[in-house]
Formats: structure tokens, sequence, C-alpha cells
């Protein structure tokens, strides 16, 4: 879900242009807010309460708390970033390159020595499934890659749905 959300959202950037993007993740938002208010309130929603159930990782501070940076780290981007192929950028390497940490880094076994809790595995292969993003910027992408395997691991109360297209970002403004 994790990959094929990204990909829908570059989807919307290239055919239907970045504001039509921010438009959307700002809606997006507001009503992903107003869930997750009814959610705590005990409220069903049968739509969110499937989402939740079958995406949502254990023990979240919020219902939809993963969504709900995702949301927000890829908002930041498109408005920080005027550049398509940036701004998809930022989004792939959430999309692709986080769901692979998740997938290989869960049955691995050999923790990174600044985060006990993160792999070596599930790092590499953020790096790896990261480096399409070369075919939208060239090689920086590999640097990019890099850079966003190693913050996606640092030990940090922030979501790395937010964290990973916040440094994405930052890495294109201070290019």
């Amino acid at each position: 879900m994790h990959s094929f959300f990204g990909l829908f959202l570059i989807a919307i950037l290239f055919y239907s242009g970045r504001k039509n993007l921010i438009i959307f993740l700002s809606l997006l938002l507001l009503l992903g807010s107003i869930m997750v208010v009814w959610r705590i309130q005990g409220r069903k929603i049968p739509v969110a309460d499937w989402f939740e159930e079958t995406f949502e990782r254990e023990n979240v501070r919020f219902p939809g708390y993963g969504a709900f940076w995702y949301v927000v780290g890829t908002l930041l981007a498109a408005l920080f970033l005027g550049n398509s192929n940036e701004i998809a950028t930022a989004i792939l390497t959430l999309a692709l390159g986080d769901s692979a940490a998740t997938i290989f880094g869960v049955r691995a076994c050999h923790p990174l020595p600044y985060n006990r809790c993160k792999t070596v595995e599930g790092s590499l292969a953020f790096f790896l499934f990261s480096l399409p993003v070369c075919l939208l910027v060239g090689w920086v992408g590999v640097a990019l890659a890099a850079i966003t395997a190693i913050v996606e691991g640092l030990p940090s109360p922030i979501d790395d749905n937010l964290v990973v297209p916040v440094a994405a970002a930052l890495f294109f403004l201070i290019l």
C-alpha cells in the first residue's frame, strides 16, 4: 500500500501538476485529521477501520499515524520544492525505499550500530530500492538514496514517513 500510494501521488503530480497534488494532499490531510479525531472518539468508520486494521503498525500514538505523517511529509516536499522531478524523487524514495526497508528489515538479524531497532539489511534495501530516482534526477540520486537511507535508520521519535521526504526536500534545497 505504501508503494502504491506513492506511485499514485507521482501520477497526480505528472498528469495534473504540482498545484493539484498540493490541493489533493491538503484535502486528504484535512479529511484524514477529521477521521483521526472521530476514531479517537470511538466512532466507527468502516473504510478507515479496515485500513487501520490491515495496514497500521502496532502500538501507534493515534489511528492512522503512519498515513498521517506520509501525507504531511509528501505535502511538505511538494510545497517546498518547485521542480516536479525533485518532488517525485522525494515521494518515490519514501514509497519504494521505506517499503523495502520494512519488508527486508523485519526478516533481518544485523542491527544498525547506531539504532538497534533498525537493521543493516533494511537500510541496504532502502538504498537499493531508492536508486530508480536516478531516472528522474540523474546520478545525484545515488547520493540522495544514501542520505535518506541513513536518515531513515536514525533513532528518532519522528516518524520516518515524515523524515524521509523532508530529508529529500532539504537535500534538493541545499543542492
